[in-house]
């Protein structure tokens, strides 16, 4: 920015200073004094505000998230307080079942009550063949393969054939079916009861040991449940009690923040009066120093007379009231010089920034990007796309030695001149050696360039390049971790006009991703001077080479700014992306 005396137009702008339009409409005066309580008063408060509703949000979130946790805690242990009765339930009625089956078992042994009739008739036989299951189940004896009932605690069912279950209960016939053949069996089945509702019912199946007979016990699950309908009950009420107290804390919370809000409204208003008066009179003796001083009088001081930073403020304004005066008598002397300076560099950076390419050209299988970020206002690295022929394109980048001005017209002219020499010509090494000829002719200044110089077949993928001197490129293997480093044997351009360069060829697959950079990017130093390194680019690659070529070039962009923070670019930094389509 330029520091130019104000004219007459100027420093009455300065003396009566703008108003916004509501202001000069109503001509409202609002006091310095009255300006800082507003300030202070709005600051405290509304910082006091979001943080209290934070605080009050954070507390409601927590009580909900007891509630909730109660809630779900009462849940868990009714759950499995229901599983691990009906567990006990299935073992108690399954071990009822064995005892049966196996008092059955000893009294067929040894009272040989003879043939089948002379059992069914046997009424000591019945006491021990049907038993009390819990409150309400019993058990009963049926013969195994005809599946007729034999005992039963109801009468009616005595000599009943289980077969007639298959149609109106199909669970209960599914279950005495599978012990026919005398195996073992358990389960869940639906009995109709004597009101004609169907409900739920447990039993377990066992044969008696040496005999043709089943034994099994049966009875409703819901009467071992008791236990869990008492606890749902008492944690329905302390989950109530629970949530009654939370409320009840919530609002009292609330209220006493309430408090704390109007008794800081009237702390911080008393504060900003008396903070305010203190601060106002020296700055109002500052402002009529400003106004004197835009009237143009350099030989004002300011009195205000406070040991403290008003004070030391004051101080300060007349000492730049001096150094003011000396400054503009120089300025007028280096105004010119510095304007003619500022225009020719501006000049300079956008003839630069035209020799590079604006556009990225379309190149039939392969997604291509470059940027180039100058570390002043111009810069010596450039890269390019040189189309060869239909089939053919030359990529290349490069780094000029030496920085500013010299190394920006060193590098226009390596660029030219590169251009001429490999456009049209897929002799690589002919032409880079032209050109070396040409810039070794043109340069006597001792500067050179450092170039890497590829060339893509789009029909076959192949890439032949040469590298004078230059970073390696990289290239990322698609489906895997493999990197290489495209390294060749060669030196700078314009060193010595008689130069032997390497071309090599390497076939690239769908997925490749080829990296051309120079020192700006890898040696890109932190506030510790650590760089930023080939191995994190090469990470950095492999995260992102999934993306397109550009949002690879920007994602570089975006890591190193961050990696050096506040550290000033020391270097051009200038990035390549071509992927493989």
């Amino acid at each position: 920015m330029l520091f130019l005396e104000p004219d007459e137009k100027e420093r009455a702008a300065i003396r009566t200073p703008s108003k916004p339009p509501f202001l000069r409409r109503h001509n409202i005066r609002i006091p310095i004094m009255m300006k800082m309580m507003i300030a202070f008063v709005v600051l405290t408060l509304s910082s006091l505000a979001i943080v209290g509703s934070i605080t009050l949000n954070d507390i409601r979130d927590i009580g909900q998230y007891a509630y909730r946790s109660s809630v779900t805690l009462g849940e868990s242990a009714i759950s499995d307080s229901t599983n691990a009765l009906e567990t006990l339930g299935r073992k108690i009625i399954r071990q009822r079942a064995l005892d049966v089956a196996a008092q059955c078992a000893l009294y067929l042994k040894f009272q040989s009550p003879g043939s089948k009739e002379d059992l069914m008739g046997n009424r000591e036989f019945h006491k021990i063949a049907v038993q009390p299951v819990g409150n309400r189940g019993y058990t009963l004896l049926f013969e195994k393969k005809t599946g007729i009932i034999l005992f039963h605690i109801n009468p009616d069912l005595v000599r009943f054939d289980t077969h007639r279950l298959a149609d109106p209960l199909p669970t209960a016939w599914k279950l005495f079916r599978e012990t026919l053949d005398g195996s073992p069996a358990a389960g869940f089945y639906d009995w109709r009861d004597p009101d004609g509702v169907v409900r739920e019912k447990y039993m377990a199946i066992v044969p008696v040991d040496n005999s043709p007979y089943m034994v099994a016990a049966t009875t409703y699950m819901d009467e071992f449940l008791g236990p869990v309908k008492e606890t749902m009950g008492k944690i329905s009420d302390a989950t109530l009690n629970i949530g009654s107290h939370i409320n009840t804390r919530m609002q009292n919370t609330r209220n006493t923040f309430l408090d704390i809000f109007i008794l800081l409204i009237l702390l911080v208003s008393g504060i900003s009066l008396f903070l305010s008066r203190m601060i106002t009179l020296p700055l109002l003796s500052l402002m009529e120093g400003v106004q004197v001083l835009g009237r143009g009088d350099m030989d004002h001081k300011v009195d205000v007379r406070t040991s403290d930073e008003l004070g030391e403020l004051a101080e300060s304004f007349n000492q730049m009231t001096r150094d003011l005066k000396d400054y503009m008598e120089r300025l007028h002397c280096t105004t010119a010089e510095q304007e003619r300076l500022v225009k020719e560099l501006e000049i300079a950076r956008r003839i630069q920034q035209n020799i590079l390419p604006r556009e990225t050209p379309a190149i039939a299988g392969a997604d291509v990007w470059g940027t180039n970020i100058p570390a002043r206002e111009v810069g010596g690295d450039f890269f390019d796309y040189i189309p060869i022929d239909r089939n053919h394109w030359g990529i290349t980048i490069a780094d000029v030695s030496g920085k500013g001005m010299a190394a920006a017209i060193f590098m226009g002219l390596s660029r030219t001149i590169l251009r001429a020499s490999t456009s049209g010509n897929l002799n690589i090494s002919a032409a880079l050696r032209h050109a070396n000829e040409l810039i070794c002719r043109d340069s006597t200044s001792g500067m050179f360039v450092t170039l890497f110089y590829s060339v893509f077949n789009t029909r076959t993928k192949e890439l032949s390049y040469i590298n004078a001197g230059h970073y390696p490129a990289l290239v990322f293997h698609a489906g895997t971790e493999e990197t290489s480093h495209l390294e060749a044997r060669g030196i700078p351009l314009g060193i010595t006009e008689k130069i032997e360069l390497e071309e090599k060829t390497l076939s690239l697959q769908s997925g490749d991703v080829l990296v051309l950079y120079t020192d700006g990017v890898t040696e890109a130093m932190n506030e510790t001077e650590a760089v930023f390194g080939e191995e994190r680019l090469a990470r950095l690659i492999l995260d992102c080479r999934a993306l397109p070529a550009r949002e690879i070039v920007r994602k570089v962009e975006d890591e190193i700014l961050l990696f050096a923070g506040d550290q000033p670019q020391f270097d051009d930094l200038t990035l390549v992306v071509v992927k493989v389509l």
